[in-house]
């Protein structure tokens, strides 16, 4: 037995001491890629050495102050501000000379647009270097209010652009409702005047949005004033930043989304550009004998795929489509365009 006990011991303390150093290289190997910022940046091309480092920074989905879990095969990503603030913290360490932010985003919440729109913006001011805006899919309303921290925008041929405007929730009001229902394939409401449907753009009252009764002439021209408020700071931002004249903004280039070309003659972009192109240019401008591109790892599945297919699906399991929309409608407004919202 004495025999028996004495392997025993000697085997543990053998597989001990190996799961030992294990755990110390792993904890080694995890100190060193925590302070180089390589778990989330990783080497695409170029000089591993060199000095000119240009950051490919992938941000795609809508603009929210909150993430949304989402398990279902669209996989749908979000850009939250906070979660982007971590990111440049990282980026601040690699030391790069340029930084491009690789955006596909439909907009989202005024709240969450601005306040990325101030963090690439304080970034910029306090990292010397230069931010350079790039989609190849979508840049919309909140996206493009983010995107006013760059020094230049650029775009992929047929990609779209512009939306500038603001987009409050519509209250739908439910004239004198008889029955309502909830059943296997959804909740129902019949009522004795069919439905009415008051789309503006804002909110005021302690029941704002009850459907179960009309809104007043006070309570919409309240909400109107709101969303006119955040437009006209919405033009006078890209008014400012694009030079371009607020009232061709408002009465020439309006709230609707452009094709890539014609961003560039609206003066939405500066030119249309793929974004291995836009690399190009800007290592040709800035005379780069050597350089070293570095792009954070991200889900290359297309925004339109991921987009459409959740905001369409008819999971009754998981109603992803209603968990996007409350989040984007219940904020009294969000800079969305209609076309991609879906809700």
């Amino acid at each position: 037995m004495a025999y028996f006990f004495n392997i025993f011991f000697k085997v543990f303390g053998f597989l001990s001491a190996i799961l030992l150093f294990i755990l110390v290289l792993i904890g080694i190997s995890s100190y060193l890629n925590n302070n180089s910022g390589n778990e989330y940046f990783e080497f695409v091309k170029g000089n591993k050495n060199s000095k000119n480092k240009i950051i490919v920074y992938n941000l795609n989905g809508p603009i929210l102050n909150n993430k949304i879990q989402i398990a279902n095969i669209a996989n749908l990503q979000t850009i939250v501000p906070q979660d982007v603030k971590k990111y440049l913290k990282i980026i601040k360490e690699i030391e790069p000379q340029v930084l491009i932010i690789s955006i596909n985003s439909p907009g989202g919440t005024v709240s969450a647009s601005n306040e990325l729109h101030r963090i690439f913006l304080s970034f910029k001011k306090n990292n010397n270097l230069k931010i350079y805006f790039h989609t190849n899919e979508v840049l919309a309303s909140g996206g493009y209010w983010a995107s006013m921290a760059a020094e230049k925008i650029y775009a992929s041929y047929g990609s779209l652009i512009g939306s500038i405007g603001v987009r409050g929730p519509d209250w739908f009001f439910y004239d004198q409702p008889t029955t309502i229902s909830s059943g296997f394939l959804g909740s129902s409401i019949e009522t004795k005047n069919g439905i009415k449907v008051f789309s503006q753009n804002v909110g005021q009252s302690k029941d704002l949005l009850n459907p179960f009764r009309e809104p007043t002439k006070k309570e919409l021209d309240h909400l109107k004033s709101i969303i006119n408020i955040i437009y006209t700071d919405f033009i006078n931002l890209v008014a400012k930043n694009r030079s371009i004249e607020s009232n061709f903004i408002k009465n020439q280039i309006g709230g609707v989304i452009y094709n890539s070309q014609q961003a560039k003659e609206n003066f939405l972009i500066d030119d249309v550009l793929s974004l291995d192109e836009l690399i190009n240019q800007i290592i040709k401008e800035n005379k780069y004998n050597e350089y070293k591109i570095m792009e954070n790892i991200y889900d290359d599945h297309s925004l339109f795929e991921k987009l459409f297919i959740t905001l369409n699906s008819h999971n009754n399991d998981i109603d992803e489509k209603s968990i996007i929309c409350s989040k984007l409608r219940t904020h009294v407004v969000s800079i969305l365009s209609y076309q991609s919202a879906g809700c």
